[in-house]
């Protein structure tokens, strides 16, 4: 791509409420600041199951490049028109199996496993945001990645308090997440529990509907959050509870850091590339319940340790998980295209 006009790429995507769609608003909205023409363009879920009502979507006039995720962006392939894939999480890893209902693996394999290898099949270039999803996809899958482009938060809005919030005496966890086993929802009133009162775990809703049922007084459902209350939920908490048993990513581990407060959770997929355990967070096997509750207690009874924690993941995350490395490899990439 040559010439000195502004780059325009596009983002076709579809609305699924998950991590996808705080991806897609993100890099397009960096995009925007660096001078890019960024447009978004967003279909509603159903039409994940008409590819050819996609195929009809007209791409910006202009358009340089074409952004999409690996579920439907052979959909989107126009003539003439570079396609980057990007792959949040392999779906058909074995080791995300056991998180699937039966019906879910077979529309997996059936329906979205064939338009992923589609899309893998005419893309100029494939990226992914983690090391751990890149080598699933060549272990796994087969398919060779352009690149591992991190992801990255606002650090202006995801910030510490400058004043420390006020506390009932309990040591107060946060976990934000859907309500699925994957993001280790049903470990949460296991582990109320066994932490007992002088711990309080408090649940978003995540971006899916909440489907949690009973559970201990000491744990408190939020429901879903603005972004603004879910910063403020984060900053008055004193540690972030991630339980995930599965990520491609851990966007929930990098915004805790973010905001100044250590991780406490599970070592599973990505998480262990965004969290530097034993500095800005603990962490344990997964479904090591007596060790997630030590290391829940560690916290509470250290709090020096704490502090020290949540300052090294403030650190960390504006240093390596940064918007300008992240576009800066995107617009790269683009321009090579």
């Amino acid at each position: 791509m040559t010439g000195k006009r502004e780059l325009a790429v596009w983002f076709p995507a579809i609305r699924a409420g998950s991590g996808a769609d705080v991806f897609t608003r993100r890099i397009a909205a960096a995009l925007v600041s660096r001078g890019v023409r960024a447009t978004i363009a967003w279909f509603p879920l159903w039409m994940e199951l008409v590819p050819d009502l996609l195929r009809l979507a007209k791409a910006p006039k202009g358009t340089d490049v074409i952004h999409a995720n690996s579920a439907n962006a052979f959909a989107f392939r126009r003539n003439g028109i570079p396609l980057v894939v990007t792959e949040h999480h392999y779906i058909l890893d074995p080791a995300y199996r056991p998180f699937k209902s039966d019906a879910q693996q077979a529309y997996h394999r059936a329906v979205i496993g064939r338009y992923m290898r589609r899309s893998y099949a005419l893309a100029n270039a494939i990226t992914t945001d983690s090391r751990f999803t890149a080598d699933v996809l060549k272990r796994v899958a087969g398919v060779e990645t352009s690149r591992t482009i991190p992801l990255w938060a606002d650090y202006d809005k995801f910030s510490p308090t400058p004043v420390a919030p006020k506390s009932d005496g309990r040591f107060r966890l946060l976990f934000v997440g859907n309500a699925s086993r994957r993001k280790g929802a049903d470990v949460i009133p296991l582990l109320g529990d066994r932490l007992g009162t002088g711990f309080e775990i408090r649940c978003t809703s995540g971006l899916r509907t909440d489907r949690r049922g009973g559970h201990g007084d000491n744990i408190t459902l939020l429901g879903r959050l603005t972004e603004n209350q879910l910063i403020q939920e984060y900053r008055a908490c004193d540690a972030v509870l991630v339980p995930s048993r599965y990520e491609g990513f851990g966007y929930t581990a990098l915004e805790a850091m973010a905001c100044g407060k250590p991780v406490v959770g599970f070592r599973c997929g990505a998480v262990d590339e965004v969290v530097a355990e034993g500095k800005t967070g603990l962490l344990c096997d997964i479904d090591d319940l007596d060790a997630l509750e030590q290391n829940c207690r560690y916290l509470a009874d250290d709090t020096t340790m704490t502090h020290m924690f949540g300052l090294a993941g403030r650190e960390r995350a504006t240093t390596v998980f940064t918007e300008t490395m992240a576009i800066s490899d995107y617009l790269e990439l683009y321009g090579s295209l």
